[in-house]
């Protein structure tokens, strides 16, 4: 009886011993892509390369896997990295030039608006889907205002998904090709690793990540640091620099997240919406790409740093992508932050607004679902 009762309580660790194999799995072929692409000097590569690995991997049948919980503990290093760059001189010239985040975000929204109508047709779904599919945002919080109003979640989770992985693909090689970079020193790396100092940035951005979660902030995990370390640099004090290592580290991650979200049985269901999205995620990104043309040419900002803060990508991606090319972080991170505030508070209430007869019940149904 003891044999037997010792085995019952052995049962549940076997799922859990396969589920840590996956997650292991997932990352060392994520770091294994992140080196190759580092070896090739391509631009972002711990980042482009674990999701570009971990993606073929699931895409081949591999069961890969990357852990939620451990992207966001670790988002927080790419929080306090992002933070340093912002100094006093950065701060106070950020705040000069409100009107222009402004302006940025509310353009970037209504090219995703302007589209959704265009995806109607072509994606064969309802406003609602379209919508939400359309806008600038999270996954997840895009997926269920959609269901919430009437829309399909999987087609919006998806075509989320591929904006994000797109840009974060595209943008810095194209960037790289055309020779748009900056000489602002990498200040993160620069600056000495003070183990104690950055413990403390650490918890207190964690602290403040927890709290920006609570409070339904939308990439908290990352904000909540990155709010932490500015307020900290702006205040003219250095607690610790970031090693690339660490760097690194975190970006295999993040990279890895976003690959393991593919796989082939979700490609299949929604195989004739995906063609639809693409293009669509082409489109805004073409849009978006002309938001920052002609605000770089009305405001005299640097076009590379305005190019990226009006893409369509994740404040953190964006925000790498930037301090690689050596752009001004600081304002890519105030323009992406920006728009972030303006999807929470604007993307609902413009909805109804401009949809409020209910044209989800009356479209056709999303493909897939």
């Amino acid at each position: 009886m003891a044999h037997r009762g010792m085995g019952t309580r052995q049962r549940p660790s076997r799922p859990a011993a396969i589920r840590m194999t996956r997650l292991l799995l997932g990352f060392g072929i994520g770091a294994l892509g992140g080196a190759v692409f580092a070896v090739l000097h391509l631009p972002l590569p711990w980042l482009i390369g674990s999701l570009v690995a971990v993606a073929a991997a699931r895409l081949s049948g591999v069961p890969a896997e990357a852990s939620a919980t451990a992207r966001n503990l670790l988002f927080g290093v790419v929080g306090i990295a992002l933070g340093l760059y912002f100094t006093p001189a950065t701060a106070a010239l950020l705040l000069a030039n409100l009107p222009v985040l402004v302006l940025a975000a509310l353009a970037t929204l209504g090219i995703g608006a302007a589209l959704a109508p265009l995806l109607v047709r072509s994606g064969r779904v309802d406003m609602a889907t379209a919508w939400f599919a359309s806008i600038p945002g999270g996954a997840a919080d895009m997926a269920m205002l959609a269901a919430s109003y009437g829309g399909k979640p999987a087609p919006v989770a998806v075509s989320q998904l591929l904006r994000v992985c797109l840009v974060v693909i595209l943008t810095p090689n194209l960037m790289a090709l055309s020779g748009l970079h900056g000489d602002h020193p990498p200040i993160a790396t620069a600056l000495p690793f003070d183990p104690a100092g950055f413990a403390l940035l650490y918890l207190a951005g964690l602290a403040a990540a927890f709290g920006s979660v609570k409070l339904g902030l939308r990439a908290g995990w990352m904000l909540g640091p990155l709010a932490v370390s500015a307020v900290v640099t702006a205040s003219g004090h250095t607690l610790s620099g970031v090693p690339w290592w660490l760097s690194a580290i975190a970006q295999v991650a993040l990279g890895a997240q976003l690959g393991a979200a593919f796989d082939r049985p979700m490609l299949k269901r929604l195989r004739r919406f995906l063609p639809a999205a693409l293009v669509q995620v082409v489109l805004l990104m073409l849009g978006c790409g002309l938001v920052g043309l002609a605000l770089a040419a009305a405001t005299g900002k640097p076009l590379g740093a305005v190019l990226l803060g009006t893409a369509p990508g994740g404040v953190a991606e964006m925000s790498l992508t930037a301090k690689a090319l050596g752009l001004e972080v600081a304002l890519v991170v105030t323009l992406h932050v920006t728009r972030i505030f303006l999807v929470a508070l604007l993307t609902p209430p413009v909805f109804r607004l401009l949809h409020r007869r209910g044209s989800a019940a009356r479209a056709v149904p999303a493909a897939g679902d």
